[in-house]
């Protein structure tokens, strides 16, 4: 899946459906085509349909978003100073009709919308294990005028 003008460090990768009439299998990460940074945590997003979850960037850890089912604008926005891509949108259509494991590095601003009309999940592969008394979460509204893009 060849994406123009991703923001630098951000990788979009297919993700292939394998079914039969029992259902289906998709694998989410795996290192027959290289080494992997190693699974530390994993968890799985639900999200109502029309439901918003931005903004949140993070400072140290990477996530790895895997999209398979349902249908999601996932918003993308680089506020690292130094980056070559800094202040660059993307705006992605993830899910079903296109499953996807979406890497973001650290400092690139993200939010999602269940833009299906059912419920729908995503699962979270990060970097780093999440640590309740030092989250390395940090949070924008999602109205922040900051960010230029409205989910509405």
């Amino acid at each position: 899946m060849a994406a123009v003008n991703l923001i630098d460090g951000v990788a979009l990768e297919p993700l292939t459906l394998n079914s039969d009439d029992r259902g289906g299998l998709c694998e989410l990460l795996t290192t027959r085509d290289g080494p992997i940074e190693p699974i530390i945590h994993v968890y799985q997003v639900l999200a109502a349909p029309g439901s918003i979850r931005a903004w949140v960037y993070h400072r140290h850890q990477y996530d790895r978003l895997a999209y398979t089912t349902g249908d999601f604008e996932v918003v993308l926005y680089d506020i690292r100073p130094e980056s070559p891509t800094l202040g660059t949108l993307n705006v992605l259509k993830l899910g079903e009709k296109q499953p996807s494991l979406l890497h973001i590095p650290p400092f690139v601003v993200h939010g999602v919308k269940n833009v299906s009309s059912t419920w729908a999940f995503f699962i979270n592969l990060p970097t780093m294990a999440y640590d309740p008394s030092a989250p390395d979460k940090c949070r924008i509204p999602w109205d922040d005028p900051r960010v230029p893009h409205s989910f509405r």
